[in-house]
């Protein structure tokens, strides 16, 4: 039986501590996360879409990222920037997401993920008021009220008198709007492309530790 070789491993590794003399193996895997590229190492992986194939044979720089005047695609030219990464990665993802889910959105009356995801909020949570909405989406006060109007346009919420607060209103989903989850949900899985793509578990859940690690830090100093 063919074992894996781990040469290329011990490769990585040298690269590794030649750059973090001091690093530990969490940090390598850290590293090795963010600095190897298997669609560029391996362009003719057979899981591959042919298209997606013959993009990375022949442009596998330029399709991906932008080329600079240097000649280094982004990520090379910015590498010491990682702010700067940070935003045009997570940049890029968010619209990957809107073009995924552009047509199923607009199939239920809705504009873009973002409207989605405050039904979602709603159904999940307790009777919230709109601004405890606003807030666990991390959305501007005006921006969330404009959404949460074209859900109850839409026929997707309703609202009811609070209780102890007559000044508020307290939120749940109308029976089109449980309606509506079910069925986005059920495109959502469906779809030919996922958020994560082909991570393996182990990375999905590192990213997804990352994320929240990242969410949770800056939650903080974000003022509505």
């Amino acid at each position: 039986m063919n074992r894996p070789s781990a040469v290329p491993m011990l490769i990585e590794w040298e690269r590794f501590t030649e750059e973090n003399p001091q690093g530990d193996i969490r940090e390598f895997a850290s590293w090795l996360l963010t600095h190897t590229d298997p669609l560029r190492k391996d362009p003719f992986r057979k899981d591959l879409p042919a298209r997606a194939s013959q993009l990375l044979q022949d442009e596998p720089v330029a399709q991906a990222e932008p080329l600079m005047k240097s000649g280094m695609r982004l990520s090379e030219a910015f590498q010491e920037n990682g702010d700067f990464l940070a935003w045009f990665f997570m940049g890029r993802l968010i619209r990957y997401v809107k073009f995924y889910t552009k047509a199923m959105m607009a199939q239920h009356g809705m504009s873009g993920p973002d409207e989605f995801l405050f039904l979602s909020l709603i159904n999940e949570m307790d009777r919230p008021t709109k601004k405890e909405v606003c807030i666990a989406h991390a959305s501007e006060l005006t921006t969330g009220m404009d959404i949460l109007r074209r859900l109850r346009t839409l026929g997707l919420i309703e609202e009811h008198a609070d209780e102890r607060d007559a000044r508020s209103k307290r939120l749940t989903l109308t029976d089109k709007g449980h309606k509506t989850i079910g069925e986005v949900s059920m495109g959502l899985a469906q779809l030919q492309h996922s958020v994560l793509a082909d991570l393996d578990p182990a990375n999905r859940k590192h990213l997804i530790e990352t994320l929240q690690y990242l969410n949770n830090y800056h939650f903080p100093f974000f003022k509505l």
